[in-house]
């Protein structure tokens, strides 16, 4: 079922991440393609996915994206499932009326579904995946993964061992078993060659266990019937970038700002917006020489964010200012924006208020798991780094002074002299 098209790579009871092969231009451009990204819910078990008005006009995520991946969340009901599809956008070619014809449609011609809550509260969590550099390969230029999870805990009884799936990351694979019940809680998988690297999930095999079948999971992240559904996928093991390896051979990459873009991973060419989202800037420029990093959750929805934000923009416009006229005598900072928006526009539009970077809306993954590092629990949240180590200075500033000699004096070695 590789045959180009949409295909799942996750769902919870409230969200589907579904990726698609690169379209379009060639990847090898300097300028990456982009992609318009379209969805709505089945109506009926006879639905064919087909947008003829109505309620079967699509909805659309974004013309905008960059990555061959996506999350949307704030889905409900597990009902008939939902129905995406995605184009390559141009220039002359963004708007979302296109042609059905222009649109790539799910690989397995069923809707995908999202989990019941008592089928997201019965999965375990991912497993952890990292490349295991004390075992040999026995394939030339190939890797080992160590894979390990949790132990399954609840009808301990009925236990059987695990199913451990895994999937390639270049959008045209689909989830396949390595191995249908181990014993353990760890496994290695040789032989791994692909640039693009590796997802794993994991599921218990239980006794007494019907009605599942593995072709539900072209659509779904359950078997069917009494069977837990699987985990959610591991981050990705064995990636390998261009990008990285260009930077890594002019050594633009420098160690001390190493750890701060270990933060950013994932993103498409390892850059940032910049300038309101006119240009990006590359991650290892970004970080460059910077004493003191500010991760920014906010939304434009949220009146409080919209009060606070004008006083960081004077702070961070004085900061800039102090550290050109006597850098030797102040600390150099720089503001990361993690929207916690619910739509592109809305991103775009407040964004385009501030002076500083930004995580690309579009980055789904990367903007969630730094919201969730973050530990945001309300916005706005202003956290502050040691830009060459990452190490958490301050979890919250909102709601402290913006103050640029109280930040430099959290640093290491800080005196409560010659800063301003």
């Amino acid at each position: 079922m590789n045959e180009g098209g949409i295909l799942l790579v996750d769902a919870d009871d409230s969200s589907i991440t579904v990726t698609w092969p690169p379209i379009g231009k060639s990847s090898s451009s300097s300028s990456p393609t982009k992609y318009s990204l379209q969805y709505r819910a089945s109506t009926s078990d006879t639905d064919t996915g087909i947008d003829s008005g109505g309620s079967l006009l699509y909805t659309s995520l974004s013309t905008e994206l960059t990555s061959t991946t996506a999350r949307k969340k704030n889905l409900t009901g597990a009902g008939h499932g939902f129905w995406f599809r995605v184009s390559a956008a141009t220039k002359s070619k963004t708007r979302v009326d296109k042609s059905s014809m222009e649109y790539l449609g799910h690989v397995c011609r069923r809707p995908f579904k999202v989990l019941t809550m008592m089928e997201q509260s019965q999965r375990m969590q991912a497993p952890v995946a990292r490349i295991d550099p004390s075992v040999a390969s026995p394939t030339p230029n190939s890797y080992v993964a160590l894979v390990s999870w949790s132990a399954y805990q609840d009808d301990a009884s009925l236990f059987l061992g695990y199913k451990l799936q895994i999937r390639e990351n270049d959008g045209k694979s689909s989830w396949s078993t390595v191995a249908k019940c181990l014993s353990g809680t760890e496994v290695r998988k040789k032989n791994l060659t692909s640039r693009h690297g590796y997802m794993f999930r994991v599921r218990p095999v239980l006794q007494g266990e019907d009605g599942g079948s593995e072709s539900n999971l072209f659509c779904s992240v359950s078997e069917g019937g009494n069977v837990i559904p699987f985990s959610c996928a591991s981050d990705v093991v064995g990636e390998r970038r261009k990008s990285s390896s260009a930077a890594a051979a002019k050594g633009s990459s420098s160690s001390s700002s190493s750890d701060i873009m270990k933060l950013f991973k994932r993103l498409p060419n390892d850059e940032l917006l910049a300038r309101g989202g006119m240009r990006t800037v590359s991650l290892s420029s970004a970080f460059a020489n910077v004493d003191l990093v500010f991760l920014y959750a906010s939304a434009h929805w949220c009146p409080p964010c919209r009060k606070y934000t004008p006083q960081l923009v004077q702070f961070y416009n004085d900061a800039k200012k102090f550290y050109k006229q006597d850098p030797k005598r102040t600390k150099s900072i720089e503001i990361v924006f993690v929207s916690a928006d619910h739509d592109l526009n809305g991103f775009k539009n407040y964004y385009a208020s501030m002076p500083w970077l930004a995580v690309p809306f579009d980055t789904s993954d990367t903007r969630e798991r730094l919201l969730s590092w973050m530990k945001v629990k309300g916005v706005p949240q202003l956290m502050c780094l040691d830009g060459k180590t990452g190490r958490i200075l301050e979890s919250n500033s909102v709601g402290r002074a913006l103050d640029l000699a109280r930040y430099s004096r959290l640093l290491p070695g800080a005196t409560r002299t010659g800063l301003r």
